[in-house]
Parts: C-alpha cells; sequence; structure tokens
C-alpha cells in the first residue's frame, strides 16, 4: 500500500482560524436533518469573521451545515435567481444576485466585487437589475454628508 498524497492538499483560508466556530464542539453546525440551527447561528452572530464565511460557503457551494449564520435551505434560496414580472425574456437573472443580496447588507460595492471576482461596475449592474439597494455598512454617515 502506498503512502497519501499530500501534495494537492488545499490549506484553509487563514480568516477560518478566526471563527468562534473553532471555540466550539463542530457537530453544532452539522445537525441531523430537521434539527434546529439556532444555536450555531447564535455562534455564528457573534463573529468577526461571518462575512467572510458566508462568502466563502456561497462560493464552493457548501451543501451541508451552518456557515456564516446561514443553514444549507438559506444558502440555497441566495443562489437561486429571483424572477421578475414582465415580458419573457426581457432580463435574465443573474445567478450573483442572491449573494449581492445579502453581502450589500454589511459591506460596499468594492468589497463585494473582491469577494465575488469582479468588477465594482459588475455589483452595481448586478444590484440594478435586481432592484438591490446600495449598501450601506455600519459607520458610513451617507444621510447626513453635506
Amino acid at each position: 500500500m502506498s503512502a497519501p498524497d499530500f501534495r494537492n492538499i488545499v490549506p484553509p483560508p487563514e480568516w477560518m482560524a478566526a471563527g468562534l466556530c473553532a471555540q466550539v464542539d463542530p457537530e453544532l453546525f452539522f445537525p441531523e436533518l430537521g434539527a434546529p440551527t439556532r444555536e450555531a447561528k447564535a455562534v455564528c452572530a457573534g463573529c468577526e469573521v461571518r462575512v467572510e464565511c458566508l462568502a466563502y460557503a456561497l462560493a464552493h457551494r457548501e451543501g451541508h451545515g451552518v456557515w456564516g449564520g446561514c443553514s444549507e435551505r438559506e444558502r440555497r434560496r441566495m443562489h437561486r435567481p429571483v424572477l421578475r414580472q414582465g415580458p419573457p425574456g426581457r432580463r435574465r437573472p443573474d445567478k450573483r444576485e442572491g449573494v449581492v443580496r445579502q453581502l450589500a447588507v454589511t459591506l460596499t460595492d468594492p468589497e463585494i466585487a473582491v469577494r465575488l471576482g469582479c468588477s465594482s461596475r459588475t455589483v452595481l449592474r448586478i444590484r440594478g437589475a435586481a432592484g438591490i439597494p446600495p449598501a450601506h455598512p455600519a459607520g458610513d454617515n451617507r444621510a447626513g454628508a453635506a
């Protein structure tokens, strides 16, 4: 029997070490089918790398567990394109709409673009086509700007 080939193993992203999930039982984040995810989501709510975790799960199509405070079902909904009423063929939904919708809550367009590996202009186009409002991250005082 030959030794396993460890040369092609990809190391985890650096942000994973900072996750609160590393301090609790991993079973909490992978509950049995139909079991509540409330406890895992509570851990995620206070985690400083929650956005990175969710972006990672969406980008890698993680099919199991709670990632970034979202269950499998919630992440599937983010990937599902939103179909608008109107003439058929008028607008083809972008499959990244769900990701942009979720990330726009806390990130700016340039930050979302970095996470998705596209340009800020592409994020702006996706937001405009889907009717997603502009991001206003915490601490951004745009309303009071002169």
